[in-house]
C-alpha cells in the first residue's frame, strides 16, 4: 500500500511538472529575442542651471529612430510656476546620430530657472533623416525630467 501511494505521488509530481512546462511553452517568452525595441526619440530635461541673468536648460537627447537625424528642432513653450505661458521658442537640437546620446544646452537670457514650472514640446519644426517621414520625432517622443520643472508634449 505504501508503494502504491508513492507511485501515485510520483505520477502527480510528473504530471504537475509536465503541465507547468506546457503552460510555459504556450505562454511564450516575455519578449522575443529577435524583436528589436520600438523606435523612439527620448528627451530628458536633465538640469536647469542659473548663469547670471540667464537660465541654462540642459537636455539629454537619445535617438533610437533607426536613422541619423540631420536636423531636429522643437517648438517649445515655457510655462512659469504660476501656470502662465512665458514664451514660445525654438530649441534646435541640430544633428543626432542614431543610437547615441547627446547633451544639448540652451541659454535663455533674462530668465530665472526657478521661475520655470513646465516646458511644453508644442510641435516639431524640423525632423530630417534618411527614411524618416517627419512625424516620427513627435509620434515616438518620450519625455522625462530630473528637475523640479515638468516636461510635457
Amino acid at each position: 500500500m505504501e508503494q502504491a501511494g508513492r507511485h501515485s505521488h510520483d505520477r502527480i509530481i510528473r504530471a504537475a511538472r509536465t503541465l507547468s512546462c506546457v503552460l510555459a511553452l504556450a505562454a511564450g517568452p516575455a519578449y522575443a529575442q529577435d524583436e528589436a525595441p520600438a523606435p523612439s526619440l527620448s528627451l530628458e530635461l536633465n538640469a536647469l542651471q542659473q548663469q547670471n541673468d540667464a537660465c541654462r536648460i540642459v537636455f539629454l537627447a537619445e535617438n533610437r529612430l533607426g536613422a541619423d537625424l540631420s536636423a531636429l528642432s522643437f517648438e517649445t513653450v515655457l510655462i512659469n510656476t504660476d501656470g502662465i505661458v512665458d514664451r514660445l521658442t525654438l530649441f534646435d537640437f541640430q544633428s543626432l546620430p542614431e543610437g547615441r546620446t547627446r547633451v544639448r544646452q540652451f541659454d535663455l537670457d533674462n530668465t530665472r530657472c526657478d521661475s520655470i514650472g513646465r516646458i511644453l514640446i508644442n510641435g516639431v519644426a524640423a525632423c530630417d533623416g534618411e527614411g524618416l517621414a517627419g512625424p516620427e520625432c513627435i509620434d515616438r517622443l518620450t519625455l522625462a525630467s530630473r528637475t523640479k520643472a515638468e516636461i510635457a508634449g
